[in-house]
């Protein structure tokens, strides 16, 4: 299988990681062509925009206020010329030189409509992320099918390659979590996603309490979205009550935690108002 290769990468305020990214990518090993690089950024405030100006890069400008990450990515994709997509978070790190050629080994199957890898979190990871990562991304590489349980497919863009030709017929449409839409209409029109554990990247998130409960938000709506469930207050309150319950009982239960429980204890009730006060803002991109 002859495969041209084409990496989209999204960034906003990515100058501390961006170019290493780059570097590591042009660095891979055991790949017939250098891999095209497509950025999306969307209205970054630092250097990011320079830095990328001198790395030979294709980049994509938008502003912030038109973000989302199906449109950023799909924007990228329609610039790009290779038949298999890299897509990746400018905050990832490639753990091998050839990573690549792990990921696009699995292509050879034709049915095979996307690759994710194995996360690894970064040194300064709190333990919420340490325990999501863990839980989501395990030590067993395997396929995902309409023949098997795919209860346990965490698809991630924040490191993964997917078919030109299945994206063609399926972009991504959703403001987020647009992964797990895309790889679960995928298995559902008869292909296969493949993780593969032997390929890891170093990604995780710091990030304030308002934001977490934000991600948490967006994660939630793409969830009414996909399950066509109906929002209401008393679900949300419902989750905003129940997110630190479970929290809590981690940090006092876990060997793991180090630092003042008392302090993440706080965090956690802070993460949970602002998830309850944030959810009642109407957000439009959510209405398909």
């Amino acid at each position: 299988m002859n495969n041209t290769i084409s990496c989209v990468i999204r960034t906003f305020n990515e100058a501390a990681s961006i170019r290493n990214l780059i570097l590591s990518i042009r660095s891979q090993k055991n790949i017939s062509t250098e891999p095209e690089i497509i950025v999306v950024d969307s209205g970054s405030t630092d250097s990011t925009t320079e830095i990328l100006k001198t790395l030979g890069v294709t980049l994509i400008e938008i502003e912030k206020g038109e973000f989302n990450y199906s449109t950023a990515l799909n924007l990228g994709i329609k610039r790009s010329s290779g038949n298999l997509i890299v897509i990746l978070s400018a905050h990832t790190k490639l753990c091998q030189d050839t990573w690549l050629q792990k990921m696009f080994s699995h292509f050879e199957d034709e049915k095979v409509a996307g690759v994710y890898c194995k996360q690894i979190p970064w040194p300064d990871a709190d333990l919420f992320e340490v325990l999501r990562i863990e839980k989501y991304f395990g030590e067993k590489s395997r396929n995902f099918s309409r023949e098997t349980s795919n209860i346990s497919m965490e698809f991630s863009n924040a490191a993964s390659c997917v078919r030109r030709s299945v994206w063609e017929k399926h972009p991504f449409i959703m403001p987020v979590a647009e992964d797990h839409e895309w790889a679960q209409w995928a298995i559902e029109n008869g292909y296969i996603i493949v993780y593969e554990a032997e390929a890891p990247v170093y990604h995780s998130h710091k990030e304030s309490c308002r934001k977490v409960a934000k991600r948490q938000i967006d994660l939630e709506k793409a969830k009414d979205i996909m399950l066509s469930r109906k929002r209401t207050v008393f679900l949300t309150i419902r989750q905003a009550a129940g997110w630190p319950i479970k929290n809590l009982r981690i940090v006092y239960s876990s060997e793991l935690f180090k630092g003042s429980r008392v302090r993440y204890s706080a965090r956690c009730l802070l993460r949970s108002f602002w998830y309850m006060v944030d959810f009642q803002k109407t957000d439009k991109s959510y209405q398909l």
